[in-house]
């Protein structure tokens, strides 16, 4: 038996086909169908032209893309031996970008992605969580709200802001604007505090073993209600490798396969298209979707804040995941955790911000004099490891290369294992079950399909 779903309320849509035996998931596939082509209509741009285009990838991490655009820029600068001098205030104004959107982008995914799927396989009333009426639903788009405020402030708007460019950011905070930003992130603490966790950020941060999941109350205590009384601890593992290409927001690069190593070779990170569509290839009879799938030394490896919780080595979820290996529910605990932890760190980063740096510094060569020169450039977005890969020639661009935390997460198997999602959906019981496991990797079709 096959079960065909059309999955909304992800970043775009996806087509999920499962295939069923003994009532339980036999094999499944993820398809994503809306092709958006940016890779092609970046080629022959101005360079600088990709510092427009590549945050309207997607409209949730728009300062991923345009941070890792900005950074390919720069590194194609320094490969032909012209390294750009960057103020550290421009550094962590474009690092704190990063953080408010990652943070704002966690609230609304466990509120409104989540939750609304979760509530509906229990036997008990979660009323609060229901889209457009629910409390906790609707508080969440308050607190998200002001924690992008912050980002405002300094980035002009959101999304698709267009502040950084290659040599720092155009933007000039005054104190007033720090402080004002500060409050933002003081406000969305307490949110925080209130309704995620239930309890000080800093008495959840201090939380380091399974049997303190206890001591939490208000949302998370319901999604760990749910999870217990549904089994999800139990659902949604995958192959248990992880993976983080970048250092920043607070997290080292690394990667995890039974034990941890530090040691990250981007020439080991190795796209394919066996099961993708290609404009230039009409015969490929296998193909069913327009994402490509990646490797890393020709293995599948999850990302995302799971991946950086692990990585990193961060107690609370280290402690889950001994338990409970790569299950939907440790998947979903490290994002909300995360949130705990950027808000910290972005307090950390303000505080560093001296204001009489300069925001910018000119380059002093004209990329139209570089001829054939490639860079590549990681970030740790929302989902997971960003790279977006850049080659020039005579200051126009000859190839974009973006590959996407969906990618890494939700491309399509090869022929010695199943992608990462799908091997955690098969096994599913019953199609929201395999739903819930799909969403708690934040699928964002759009991006996939740039």
């Amino acid at each position: 038996m096959k079960t065909v779903d059309i999955v909304e309320r992800i970043e775009g849509e996806a087509k999920l086909n499962l295939t069923w035996k003994n009532k339980k998931v036999s094999d499944a596939s993820i398809d994503f169908l809306n092709f958006r082509g940016f890779e092609y209509i970046l080629e022959n741009k101005p360079i600088l032209d990709a510092l427009v285009y590549t945050p309207r990838i997607c409209g949730i991490c728009g300062q991923a893309h345009l941070l890792a655009t900005v950074n390919a820029i720069e590194n194609i600068y320094k490969n032909s031996g012209n390294e750009l001098q960057i103020t550290n205030k421009a550094k962590i104004l474009r690092e704190l970008g990063l953080i408010i959107e990652i943070i704002d982008s966690h609230i609304k995914w466990f509120y409104m992605f989540i939750m609304p799927d979760v509530i509906a396989i229990s036997k008990k009333d979660y009323e609060g969580y229901t889209p457009l009426k629910g409390e906790k639903w609707l508080g969440a788009q308050k607190g998200a709200s002001e924690i992008i405020k912050a980002l405002a402030i300094y980035a002009g708007q959101w999304p698709h802001t267009s502040y950084m460019i290659p040599g720092g950011v155009m933007s000039d905070p005054t104190l007033l604007d720090i402080v004002t930003c500060e409050n933002y992130i003081d406000q969305t603490v307490k949110y925080f505090e209130k309704d995620i966790a239930g309890i000080s950020i800093d008495n959840y941060l201090s939380l380091n073993s399974f049997e303190e999941l206890a001591s939490l109350s208000s949302s998370l205590k319901d999604f760990v209600d749910i999870s217990f009384e549904t089994k999800l601890e139990q659902e949604g593992k995958a192959q248990n490798r992880h993976l983080v290409l970048s250092d920043m927001i607070g997290v080292k690069s690394g990667l995890f396969n039974k034990e941890i190593s530090t040691n990250i070779d981007l020439l080991k990170i190795k796209e394919s298209e066996e099961y993708t569509f290609n404009l230039n290839k009409k015969d490929n009879k296998k193909a069913h979707t327009w994402s490509k799938s990646v490797h890393y030394d020709k293995q599948f490896y999850e990302v995302g804040p799971l991946s950086r919780a692990i990585i990193n080595e961060r107690e609370f979820i280290t402690a889950l995941h001994k338990k409970y290996d790569d299950s939907t529910f440790t998947r979903v605990m490290a994002r909300v955790d995360e949130i705990a932890h950027l808000l910290i760190y972005s307090k950390k980063l303000i505080k560093k911000i001296d204001i009489s740096e300069d925001s910018y510094i000119k380059p002093k060569v004209d990329l139209k004099s570089l001829e054939n020169i490639t860079a590549t450039s990681t970030v740790e977005a929302c989902r997971g490891s960003l790279v977006h890969t850049l080659s020039v020639n005579k200051g126009l661009i000859a190839k974009y290369d973006v590959i996407t935390p969906t990618v890494w997460n939700l491309g399509p198997k090869n022929s010695r294992e199943f992608g990462v999602a799908q091997k955690a959906i098969i096994g599913s019981k019953s199609l929201n079950e395999a739903k819930i496991i799909l969403r708690s990797f934040d699928v964002c079709s759009v991006c996939t399909t740039h």
